[in-house]
């Protein structure tokens, strides 16, 4: 028998030892997200294939003819795919079967697109700050997206996404809307001309009404940033440069006016809610006339116009382009028969010069509604006249009215010093308020295109101030929806220059401009500005 010190020592173990346990292996990152997203380009394990019908987003190629992907994946995500794949809107048994093809009406950018946010809840290959991942299967997956994105300019990106947003209302996927909304709202933050893009898109989509709403609203906001290119607003905001080079370069890959199919051209052009000025409109339509980038159709713009068109008193002399008011038809001057189709290869010729001619014809029509007299000599006089869109006639009449107003003397509001710095610069003359001028400043406030406003104001009480504010559009001065930023009661106002040419009182500050006495008030900030009136200037109308 052996005894105990015979027995063998086991050996110690490193925490009886004393030592410090060996460093654990590092393990594979995994997660139930993870391990989804490694199957999205995995086509060993795929069951279902979607072939595209449509191969192109806008003038740029689709190469995608066919998206593999995983019935269930789809399914989980969309209560639509569910239906479709595994429910009542199925057509056949064969959907239950490996590698089924379903053709959808959508690009295969939209539709791999689609499958890839079902796999990762996110967008990272048009997300232009997204970077490869050490681990493998990510790093095949952003090799194999990458591709979507390449070759894309911004304003086809805004409308792939638009388009991808119609894809996710009709697979009731309501993430990806939202996803699509914010980022298509950041881009046109950043990029004021992509909403003339989404407009145009969204409007050819039954879900398209939510974008297009705010698409709308941000050409609102800053219409000649969102339907301008910047060439032609160069300088100081709102003057405009020569017209031999403000239109030498187009948006090319921003959008801008000339993204606007001809029916959102009069939309945008005529809004009601725009504070965009007539020689913006008159821009606008320059532009789109030389670079509109749809195909355009006078039989399809006059069916929308019908009965305006048939309406409408024009003079013949004002309508060079429209001498006969056909039913349906907007006729050319040189026949009034309307012509025989061309041959195949005449039609090959003659496209862009026909394109060319329908967009004249549009613009001309068009222009007939602006009010040219509102837009300053100078600009009429160079810009308008060698546009050659307006016909003699209606530039005369545009010089006599701007002549009958010239016989009044304009004058100017300096404004300085203000807290507020958006409020400080000058004021022209323009209208009348309680007998008294109005003094008119175009600026921006908020990221918002604005006309500030000096006036003024007799309230409820009887008392009476002048306010520099800002009228909403459409809206008369001193009510409850203007924005305030300063105001001086009369009382107290030190009195500038006065003024009854337009039947202001010359009583002490009742028809004239204090100088100083100005408060704050809402949405004003200190200090409170110092105005100088200048009187009897001559304004370029």
């Amino acid at each position: 028998m052996e005894s105990e010190s015979d027995c063998p020592t086991p050996p110690l173990t490193a925490m009886e030892a004393g030592d410090p346990p060996p460093a654990a292996t590092p393990s594979k990152r995994s997660s139930l997200s993870h391990d989804i997203q490694s199957l999205l380009h995995d086509e060993d394990i795929t069951d279902i294939i979607l072939i595209p019908e449509k191969h192109s987003d806008g003038k740029n190629t689709d190469t995608i003819t066919a998206v593999p992907t995983i019935k269930a994946i789809l399914a989980a995500r969309s209560p639509v795919f569910r239906r479709m794949l595994f429910g009542e809107f199925r057509e056949t048994q064969s959907n239950n079967q490996e590698n089924v093809e379903v053709k959808l009406d959508y690009s295969g950018r939209v539709l791999q697109l689609l499958v890839e946010f079902c796999f990762t809840d996110k967008l990272d290959s048009l997300n232009e700050k997204s970077c490869g991942s050490s681990n493998t299967a990510n790093s095949t997956a952003t090799s194999a997206t990458t591709t979507i994105s390449t070759g894309l300019t911004l304003e086809e990106k805004a409308r792939l996404l638009t388009n991808l947003s119609g894809a996710g209302h009709y697979f009731d996927i309501t993430k990806l809307e939202e996803d699509i909304k914010h980022q298509l709202n950041e881009m046109m933050l950043a990029h004021p001309s992509l909403a003339c893009a989404v407009l145009d898109e969204s409007s050819k989509m039954p879900s398209g009404e939510e974008l297009g709403l705010i698409a709308m609203e941000r050409i609102r906001a800053q219409p000649k940033a969102a339907l301008l290119h910047r060439n032609a607003i160069g300088g100081a905001f709102g003057s405009a440069i020569s017209a031999a080079h403000a239109y030498s370069v187009g948006w090319g890959d921003k959008g801008g006016v000339i993204s606007l199919n001809p029916s959102l051209l009069e939309k945008i052009i005529f809004d009601e809610q725009s504070n965009a000025s007539e020689l913006t409109k008159f821009l606008c339509l320059k532009q789109w006339y030389e670079g509109c980038k749809h195909e355009v159709s006078l039989e399809d713009f006059d069916l929308h116009h019908r009965k305006r068109v048939e309406s409408d008193e024009i003079l013949s002399s004002r309508t060079p382009l429209f001498p006969k008011k056909q039913l349906g038809v907007l006729s050319n001057t040189s026949t009034a028969q309307p012509p025989s189709p061309p041959s195949k290869s005449q039609n090959d010729q003659s496209s862009s010069c026909s394109q060319r001619e329908q967009r004249l014809a549009i613009v001309k029509h068009l222009a007939e509604k602006l009010d040219l007299s509102l837009i300053p000599a100078s600009d009429l006089s160079t810009i308008v006249t060698e546009s050659k869109l307006i016909s003699t006639h209606d530039l005369f009449q545009a010089y006599r009215l701007q002549a009958l107003h010239a016989e009044q003397t304009k004058s100017k509001v300096f404004v300085e010093g203000a807290g507020l710095a958006e409020v400080n610069g000058t004021y022209v003359q323009r209208g009348v308020h309680e007998g008294t001028p109005m003094y008119n400043k175009e600026g921006v406030w908020r990221d918002r295109e604005e006309v500030f406003r000096i006036f003024l104001c007799t309230y409820s009480n009887g008392n009476k101030s002048w306010c520099l504010s800002i009228v909403p559009k459409g809206k008369e001065p001193g009510k409850t929806t203007d924005i305030d930023f300063y105001e001086c009661p009369v009382s107290y106002g030190k009195a500038g220059v006065a003024n009854a040419t337009y039947g202001g009182s010359t009583d002490f500050g009742l028809g004239v401009v204090p100088s100083r006495g100005w408060k704050l008030v809402n949405y004003g900030q200190a200090p409170v500005p110092k105005c100088s009136l200048i009187a009897g200037c001559l304004e370029d109308a």
